[in-house]
């Protein structure tokens, strides 16, 4: 399912996805700088493909799922997947594809709208996420929205020419009811 709408701070919202951003996105999601923490990526990047995601995207039951903007301009995305209703259970994700935007909190204000989305409106539990160890950008941006390191995935995948590590964060509602 799409988001709703969520206004943060210094120009940063979190607002539900167009195809056309859906497009743009994954065209971005091609390029190497961004991409260079991600584990394996491979698929189909036509425009029928893009739009057959997108209408899963919408139709979901067990997601949410949101365009970054800064300003008004798409720069990423974000969502909440893998929802277990019943345990109250998800994983996370971020993606931002414009490297010129990389610590700059952008990130950070996503993480922690998406995060307070969790807590409040879906009163979901816990939320786990899996970032690739060197990508030391998101390991602090979700650290400052709360999330906690609960171990490693050592060899997790194998890209350039190395193994990567990953590192497994979760967040609890503070709250839970």
């Amino acid at each position: 399912m799409l988001g709703p709408i969520l206004l943060g701070t210094a120009g940063v919202s979190l607002r539900p996805p167009t195809l056309a951003e859906a497009q743009l996105l994954q065209r971005m999601q091609t390029l190497p700088e961004t991409t260079r923490f991600w584990g394996p990526r491979y698929g189909e990047y036509t425009a029928a493909h893009v739009e057959e995601r997108f209408k899963r995207l919408v139709s979901g039951e067990s997601s949410v799922n949101w365009s970054i903007h800064l300003d008004q301009e798409a720069v990423g995305f974000t969502g909440i997947f893998h929802i277990d209703w019943i345990r109250r259970d998800a994983e996370t994700g971020i993606f931002i594809g414009r490297p010129d935007l990389y610590g700059k909190g952008v990130a950070t204000e996503a993480i922690r709208l998406r995060t307070a989305f969790a807590w409040r409106e879906l009163r979901l539990h816990r939320l786990h996420n899996w970032i690739g160890l060197a990508n030391r950008g998101s390991r602090r941006a979700n650290k400052r929205a709360g999330y906690t390191e609960i171990g490693r995935f050592e060899q997790a995948w194998f890209r350039s020419g190395e193994w990567v590590t990953e590192w497994l964060g979760e967040a609890r509602n503070p709250d839970p009811q």
